[in-house]
């Protein structure tokens, strides 16, 4: 095997493993949606606020206790994971495409940029809704988590966008 051709496995096994991941993902928030959309109404309601001892704050102004809003941000929260599970899945097989010499590895890089932009963005996306419910005074492990995705995203970018020797 070459450098070029591990280095394009790299890149493939990592491409995928993110895909398989976010699909793992996708398939449990779809089949535990009313769970999910309980444990983002907590977060949205503040309700960790109010276990003992209790939080007062002025930031539990921005409560929401709609379930309704509940079930939209979580509807879109699932959504924004098919549309990146989807472009992760594409950007691995355009890299095992150029990883078997079918596809140009420019193009691959491309629709990996693309795929890894989408998860960095959902992570992002996360972090600020959670930072906006003032998650990180009550389940700071979930403003990490949503940290630790944004990083791997940008780790896996370096990684897509190393030069080929």
């Amino acid at each position: 095997m070459t450098q070029l051709s591990s280095l394009l496995l790299l890149k493939t096994v990592l491409l995928s493993g993110l895909a398989l991941w976010l699909c793992v993902v996708v398939l449990n928030n779809l089949t535990a949606f009313r769970g999910g959309v309980f444990s983002v109404g907590s977060m949205m309601a503040m309700q960790l606020f109010d276990e003992a001892p209790p939080i007062r704050s002025p930031l539990l102004s921005r409560r929401v206790t709609s379930e309704g809003w509940h079930r939209l941000i979580y509807g879109f929260i699932v959504a924004l994971e098919i549309v990146v599970a989807l472009l992760l899945v594409y950007a691995a097989v355009a890299s095992l495409g150029a990883f078997l010499g079918y596809a140009d590895a420019g193009f691959a890089v491309a629709r990996a940029n693309l795929a890894l932009s989408g998860f960095v963005a959902m992570g992002l996306i996360m972090l600020i809704g959670g930072a906006w419910f003032a998650y990180y005074i009550r389940q700071e492990g979930t403003q990490i988590t949503h940290l630790a995705l944004i990083g791997l995203g940008v780790a896996t970018g370096l990684v897509i966008n190393f030069p080929s020797p």
